[in-house]
């Protein structure tokens, strides 16, 4: 690397030619963690390549080299190294304005207001009855993450029935575990943290649930879940839009759709069980499917085979969807303060690449 090469790279990254060794990891640094939130696994390697040149061409710096070296190449153009790529400098503006920019202030602070408040009018006009599908998958999906975090085979199907076999599989739990595998080495590999701290809570949750838990404990969390899964489905489907996933997963334009779909669930069903704990809905007795004299639903569950009163169904599922709100709520204010950078930066000092 010759001086104007350097003087080019110390540009890029923000720094001027005199910069010292310690001041220029720093700029490297701050540039990487900008793009492990914006930019590609192929731009961090270009930038760690400059880094590397332009520490070594600091090491080995010397008063007359910068003279000799611009004319060793002038004199023999072959000598002179490859061109490095180095990522140009985010554009503030076009980034605020970015809809699929994780790193927008102003995507943080409106997305959420605006698609709840979209979700809203939608569930209360004359086209919410074409987000009834969607919540009633949300409700199969809550049974089947019980039943599949117990090991068994579940088929949720939109109609309002999920296929649990009685049986404990092998199969689930080995996929099950092999997916929480992928999800924490995935987020190793592009250095976030969030996916392995998921992966290393549920792992045990899992076992818990497949090898520890007696048949009657499991039988409840599968009928509980049902409405639970309503509940922290979609609030997690909300949450998710804040967070940048694996690249394989391309999380861009998806998210929308998963925050539209979750915030309509998450309305259609707190509003529901805050009507009925004020006594102007009643508690949803019976299967969608078999009507309201089944004694198999879940809420007829609950109350015949664990004794579970009105009012304690009432309660619980009212101080999970409060729960749920207090956790959406945390989130939107750390990512429309901008505290996840702060966050973000304290990891990656930690964890320097």
């Amino acid at each position: 690397m010759n001086e104007g090469e350097f003087r080019d790279g110390c540009a890029a990254l923000g720094v001027d030619p005199s910069v010292t060794p310690e001041a220029l990891e720093r700029a490297y640094l701050k540039r990487n963690f900008s793009l492990i939130r914006t930019g590609t696994p192929e731009q961090r390697a270009q930038l760690k390549i400059l880094h590397e040149k332009l520490a070594a061409h600091l090491k080995g710096r010397a008063p007359a080299a910068p003279a000799a070296a611009d004319s060793a190449a002038a004199a023999n153009p072959a000598n002179r190294p490859a061109p490095v790529y180095v990522p140009p400098p985010a554009d503030p503006k076009a980034e605020l304005l970015d809809p699929f920019s994780f790193d927008s202030r102003l995507v943080n602070l409106l997305a959420l207001p605006l698609v709840a408040g979209l979700a809203w009018v939608v569930n209360a006009s004359p086209l919410g009855g074409l987000m009834s599908g969607f919540h009633t998958w949300m409700h199969e999906f809550g049974h089947a993450t019980a039943a599949w975090l117990s090991g068994r085979r579940a088929l949720p199907l939109p109609i309002g029935w999920t296929n649990v076999m009685p049986e404990k599989s092998l199969f689930v739990y080995l996929g099950v575990l092999f997916l929480l595998g992928v999800l924490f080495v995935a987020g190793w590999r592009e250095r976030k943290v969030w996916p392995m701290l998921l992966a290393v809570a549920v792992l045990p949750l899992q076992f818990q649930m497949s090898w520890r838990m007696p048949e009657h404990r499991t039988d409840f969390w599968f009928a509980f879940c049902g409405v639970g899964g309503e509940f922290y489905l979609s609030t997690a489907c909300m949450v998710l839009f804040y967070f940048h996933l694996p690249e394989k997963f391309r999380w861009g334009l998806c998210r929308y759709v998963f925050l539209f779909i979750g915030a309509s669930c998450f309305l259609h069903i707190w509003l529901f069980w805050r009507q009925v704990k004020r006594g102007l809905e009643g508690i949803p007795w019976g299967g969608m499917v078999t009507g309201e004299d089944d004694a198999g639903g879940d809420m007829n569950i609950l109350r015949d085979d664990y004794a579970w009163s009105n009012h304690r169904i009432i309660d619980t599922y009212n101080g999970l969807g409060t729960a749920c709100l207090a956790v959406l709520l945390v989130t939107y204010v750390i990512f429309a303060l901008r505290l996840d950078r702060v966050i973000g930066r304290w990891i990656d000092s930690l964890w320097p690449e």
